[in-house]
């Protein structure tokens, strides 16, 4: 042997335990400085050797190639490189280098060629298949990746539930969904007597949204195991196939079954939540919350579902358990604040609302802030207020909500005129914005505007043709102000066609109906209307259609209710007046 070739082969097992120490398939683009020096060292050691051997193919040189190229960012010479060496050496160690380096460059042939030579030289590596396995089914190959998913299964001696569990980890971050089906089906229907075999390819079937297929196969495991998150999962594909009885029903079933599993019933009172069952998911959410009182998480749910269901006092108690607990601060103070205002306590939610310094909820704190103080008849500073906010706004979606607000705190403040000045304003620095059209056209048509609203709906319809919010403004005040009957009558039917369900378009196209002298159809569009939604205005259109129709009695009983409801509604009392002097 002579002394170069030996000192070739130190100098490769010197190299060669740097190099695999260098940098894991986490870090590949990071080395120290100390783990730069020693590279440079070696590889000036390297260059000593050109005069004598061909250095270009030796394996000591391109494994230094490939480290430097790593940690250069050339990802394609650092595969090329490894991916040779590992083809013609058998260490174990450098094809499963060159596999890492080659998927993190996302290069699949090489990556499959050094796994499969991985695989070669340690054929029992669970890893090794497993990547390969990965491998396959990015390149759809049913057939090759099941087949290495298989060989993964079987080397599990005894196979449990943990080894379906550590494959659906795997297969759960790919993304080609057809090929993981037909992968996952293949383990369900060769390892039939595993529930966890269902239960993967049951869960891969609902990321895939494909519902009934991966019901049935919940079904299955579950007819051998019991398993929570199999019933949970199972729950909301019923959901999604519109079984929400079912759903509710099973999960309730399973629960009683086990009353003392947390993860079930936390299932159980987050698919309440799912389905608007407000009040039972309380009641679930408190029965967690007995037996495990401090965690952040379920106070924070308690208080937002008793705020649902105005349980204003348990809604602070549980929030305030959180907000003393250091947790989730931000959010806490936040509905606080809602609390606060929906109690009418104006200037504590002020202060609970300015306490919001951080997080999503910030910016809706202070809007709402300014809203409350403009409330408290100080119309100026939330004015100012909101000028600061705009100023400070770097998003334009920011500053329409802020000038939004404004305009409908001058609104409140019987300054008409200078809420137009302000969404004329607005548009100027967001021309088009169709939320600010709209509130300016609406300004308009409260002074009597009638041309500035019908200009501003015009326009969101040239951008929005099917706006049926623009369409109804449009209709209802061309029908109320106008003598454009048949016109505002085709702009209302289009806004029911769009959305027929909305009673504030019910109530419009009854109220169009009435002015055409169809009083039968306005009377029975109107009653629905109200049916739906105890509105002042609404109860005013239907009175004057009964009084006008020579149904007085009944109409003076629905104004007065209205104004059981509503003693100041100006509605009311102007039809009142128009019609019982």
């Amino acid at each position: 042997m002579s002394f170069t070739i030996y000192r070739n082969k130190k100098l490769f097992t010197t190299i060669l335990t740097a190099s695999l120490l260098l940098s894991g398939c986490a870090n590949l683009n990071t080395a120290n400085q100390g783990q730069a020096h020693i590279l440079q060292h070696q590889s000036d050691k390297i260059r000593t050797l050109e005069v004598t051997t061909p250095i270009e193919k030796d394996p000591v040189y391109q494994l230094l190639v490939a480290e430097l190229a790593v940690n250069n960012g050339q990802t394609d010479l650092a595969v090329s490189n490894y991916l040779s060496v590992a083809l013609t050496q058998n260490d174990p160690k450098i094809a499963e280098r060159a596999v890492r380096i080659a998927v993190y460059g996302q290069d699949l042939e090489a990556a499959q060629e050094a796994a499969e030579r991985w695989i070669e030289l340690e054929p029992d590596r669970s890893e090794a298949l497993q990547i390969l396995a990965a491998i396959y089914i990015r390149q759809d190959n049913v057939e090759l990746a099941y087949k290495y998913l298989k060989k993964v299964i079987d080397s599990q001696d005894p196979v449990t539930d943990q080894t379906f569990v550590a494959i659906l980890g795997l297969l759960a971050r790919e993304k080609n969904t057809d090929t993981l089906l037909a992968v996952s089906k293949l383990i369900a229907d060769n390892y039939s007597d595993f529930a966890y075999a269902h239960y993967l390819h049951g869960h891969l079937a609902s990321q895939a949204n494909h519902a009934e297929e991966a019901v049935d196969s919940l079904d299955k495991a579950l007819a051998t195991k019991d398993i929570p998150d199999a019933h949970a999962l199972r729950a909301k594909m019923l959901i999604k196939l519109g079984k929400r009885e079912e759903a509710v029903f099973s999960l309730k079933r399973a629960v009683l079954s086990k009353p003392k599993n947390k993860q079930l019933r936390l299932a159980y009172a987050r698919l309440l939540v799912d389905v608007k069952q407000y009040e039972l998911a309380r009641i679930e959410f408190e029965k967690l919350h007995l037996l495990a009182p401090n965690d952040p998480d379920l106070l924070y749910t308690l208080g937002l579902l008793s705020l649902e269901s105005q349980r204003f006092d348990a809604a602070e108690k549980y929030l305030s358990i959180l907000l003393n607990s250091g947790q989730r601060i931000s959010e806490a103070q936040y509905y606080l604040g809602r609390i606060s205002q929906s109690k009418g306590e104006y200037a504590k939610a002020v202060e609970r609302y300015q306490t919001v310094s951080s997080g999503e909820y910030r910016f809706d704190a202070q809007i709402r802030s300014a809203s409350l103080i403009a409330l408290q008849g100080k119309t100026d500073e939330a004015l100012d207020f909101l000028k600061s906010m705009a100023e400070a706004s770097q998003s334009n979606t920011s500053l329409v909500r802020i000038y939004l607000t404004r305009g409908e705190i001058l609104k409140d403040d019987k300054r008409f005129k200078d809420a137009i000045k302000n969404y004329d304003m607005a548009l100027e620095i967001i021309p088009g914005n169709i939320d600010l059209l709209y509130a300016r056209g609406l300004t308009g048509e409260s002074i009597g505007n009638v041309q500035l609203l019908e200009a501003d709906m015009l326009t969101i319809l040239k951008t929005e043709p099917d706006n049926a919010h623009a369409l109804n403004a449009l209709g209802f005040t061309l029908a109320d102000q106008t003598d454009r009957i048949e016109e505002a009558y085709g702009y209302l039917k289009r806004a029911m066609q769009i959305n027929p369900e909305d009673p504030a378009f019910i109530d419009s196209y009854g109220w169009v109906n009435y002015r055409m002298g169809n009083y039968k159809e306005a009377i029975r569009l109107l009653k629905k209307a109200l049916s739906e939604v105890e509105d002042a205005e609404i109860a005013a259109h239907l009175g004057e259609v009964l009084w006008v129709s020579g149904q007085q009695k009944e109409a003076m009983g629905i104004w007065k209710r209205a104004l059981e409801k509503s003693p100041e509604d100006s509605n009311i009392l102007k039809t009142m007046k128009r019609f019982k002097p």
